[in-house]
């Protein structure tokens, strides 16, 4: 336990880890609130709210109609708030549109918006029966619960990009771990002690992934922080498709079916296995090269070279990168995957499993140089 503590603090005490550290959470911070809250946009009566009190006015008017949606609630909302009819130039959406009106029109209205030159402004309301509701609705045999449940789509967004902060801040840490050793010349002297070969190489690989776990948590934890404050917590019976993207509601998508907390919970497991599986793959780097620099040159590589293979390779490249740790804190991955998720979800297995054993015994196999223990 000594040696593990010792190795701990190593990682996490060097400068430019703990100034990464800060630098990642202000970014994170800065982008909710200045880009996801900032966009956030409601018309209400013609009064135009922007950022967080576009946030308090849909929260507030959405707590009115919560539970069962029917097309009564549809035919409320209308009479209340109309159909939402503004539109500016390559501005993507109705401008006048609040949460309430804007998710009827996007599912019952009898109009359509594909584009800033390409629209028609809803007059009324279609049937339920033949909709997209009304297809989810037959196909689970339930009740379509609605309420206001944005935050998760803020709260996804957030989380994407503070794993992707996460994960740079593991290639960090971890890159050093055994090339800095190699490097300094450490590890000939730990080769020469009695728990350098069993002991001390096991503490390392075990501080690893506590870091990696650590970053984890402190990413998901302030990203929850973050929702919880702006958005708050509700909605999480309201169906996945909801907070996904409004044209991924569909029977057709059985996770668009789900409760957003399922799909949530999902995805904050899948993200943990790919930035674990992370850790791993670069434990494997860093055991094979001699120096820090080449290490975290490597592993950057070797994170984003699925990207590349996406790109060159399309559709099959897809499914081979699919479980590597970029692609898994990718917000479109569990629906894209979720009935094939074993794939992904063995991809990564794999790699944290090879990974780590690649790591300890690339590392542990090394031979001390020939200058180790020999006195000066």
């Amino acid at each position: 336990m000594k040696l593990f503590e010792i190795e701990l603090y190593k990682l996490v005490r060097g400068k430019f880890f703990i100034i990464s550290f800060w630098c990642a959470i202000f970014i994170l911070i800065f982008y909710f609130w200045f880009v996801i809250v900032g966009e956030e946009r409601s018309v209400v009566d013609g009064a135009v709210y922007r950022g967080y009190q576009a946030i308090l006015a849909d929260r507030n008017m959405a707590g009115e109609f919560r539970g069962a949606f029917t097309h009564e609630t549809a035919e409320r909302i209308v009479e209340k708030y109309g159909f939402p009819s503004e539109v500016e130039e390559n501005y993507g959406g109705f401008r006048d549109e609040n949460y309430l009106n804007g998710f009827v029109t996007e599912y019952l209205g009898n109009g359509y918006m594909r584009d800033w030159n390409d629209y028609k402004v809803s007059t009324a309301l279609l049937p339920m029966s033949g909709s997209d509701l009304g297809k989810v609705m037959e196909q689970t045999g339930k009740e379509f619960p609605f309420d206001y449940a944005e935050g998760w789509s803020a709260f996804l967004d957030a989380l994407q990009l503070g794993m992707i902060l996460g994960s740079a801040l593991v290639l960090i840490a971890v890159s050093p771990v055994f090339a800095g050793e190699r490097q300094s010349g450490m590890s000939d002297l730990l080769f020469t002690s009695a728990e350098g070969r069993e002991r001390d190489v096991a503490a390392k690989v075990s501080a690893c992934f506590a870091v990696t776990i650590l970053i984890y948590a402190a990413v998901v934890l302030c990203v929850f922080a973050l929702t919880g404050a702006a958005y708050g917590f509700r909605g999480t019976e309201c169906m996945s498709g909801m907070v996904t993207g409004r044209h991924s509601l569909s029977a057709a998508s059985p996770i668009s079916m789900k409760p957003a907390k399922d799909y949530v919970a999902l995805t904050l497991a899948l993200d943990f296995l790919g930035l674990t599986a992370l850790c791993a793959v670069i434990l494997s780097v860093s055991a094979h090269f001699e120096g820090t620099f080449q290490a975290v040159s490597v592993s950057v590589m070797v994170w984003l070279l699925p990207l590349l293979i996406r790109i060159l390779f399309g559709g099959m490249g897809y499914a081979l990168v699919s479980g590597t740790p970029l692609f898994l804190m990718m917000n479109g991955i569990l629906a894209d995957w979720y009935g094939m998720l074993m794939i992904p979800v063995g991809i990564a297995g794999a790699l944290l499993v090879l990974g780590t054993i690649s790591g300890y015994r690339g590392y542990r196999g090394r031979e001390p140089s020939r200058s180790a223990g020999r006195p000066g």
